[in-house]
């Protein structure tokens, strides 16, 4: 079994892959200030309640885009158990059959998206990321990253909302039947669902007028569910195309 990690600004994802299948996904809210112990405790519960032995796991694959908790998740990941720990960073892009532009400033989540669509799709296309920040990353036929789009995402844009009025509340991501807000949960709902249905729609249909109609629309994230019914310009959905694509990382280091 491999143990595929990948720590986003909002969530660490971990997915347990068994022959090429995912047996098991855990989701944790990321916490910039816990340590490799408190993380530990946290692995060692979920993989005690999934009857999962630390020795089961012959690989761990880390990404992360949270530099402070880089070393406690390597850390924690060494304390687990022996076998070997491969990192996706810079240091290992020339490995990957990709072409990936400014490597000292794509974000390696994005670079795994891209793997991932490369590899297993085998197709060019515009990669939709739903996460803490929403992003549109352009990946050719030839394994070309042709670049990235970034704009903040679903939640971070209705917290900051909320953050910033002092009558305005944190309300649910859910997207109101009726496009006009009757209050103020449904308002801000509408100004921010509704108003991102056109944002990804627009950057879809622009990206298409300079690239070509032939890139499909891959989207992912955690968040790809608030809003993937309302886009018809997405072709497929992946929610776990960062996690398939840091597993394909021990195709292309040596293990």
């Amino acid at each position: 079994m491999n143990l595929v990690i990948d720590i986003g600004n909002s969530n660490v994802v971990a997915g347990l892959q068994n022959n090429g299948n995912w047996v098991h996904i855990w989701r944790f809210k990321t916490d910039k200030q816990a340590t490799a112990l408190d993380y530990g405790i946290k692995f060692l519960n979920v993989l005690w309640e999934a009857g999962i032995k630390t020795e089961a796991i012959k690989l761990k694959i880390l990404s992360t885009v949270v530099p402070e908790l880089k070393d406690e998740f390597i850390k924690m990941l060494n304390n687990l158990n022996d076998s070997q720990l491969l990192i996706l960073d810079k240091s290992i892009f020339p490995s990957l059959n990709l072409n990936i532009p400014v490597p000292d400033e794509i974000g390696t989540d994005l670079v795994a998206n891209a793997l991932a669509v490369h590899n297993i799709y085998k197709t060019c296309a515009i990669i939709v990321d739903f996460g803490t920040a929403l992003t549109f990353t352009l990946v050719d036929k030839s394994g070309n990253i042709l670049g990235v789009n970034i704009a903040p995402g679903l939640k971070t844009a209705m917290n900051a909302l909320g953050d910033k009025t002092s009558q305005l509340d944190i309300v649910p991501l859910t997207l109101p039947d009726n496009p006009l807000g009757t209050n103020t949960e449904t308002a801000i709902q509408n100004g921010v669902l509704l108003g991102y249905t056109g944002l990804i729609s627009y950057m879809i249909t622009k990206i298409k007028e300079v690239y070509g109609n032939d890139f499909k629309v891959i989207a992912t994230g955690g968040l790809v569910h608030v809003l993937k019914h309302k886009l018809p310009e997405i072709d497929i959905i992946a929610p776990n195309l960062t996690l398939d694509g840091l597993a394909l990382l021990s195709k292309f280091v040596n293990v």
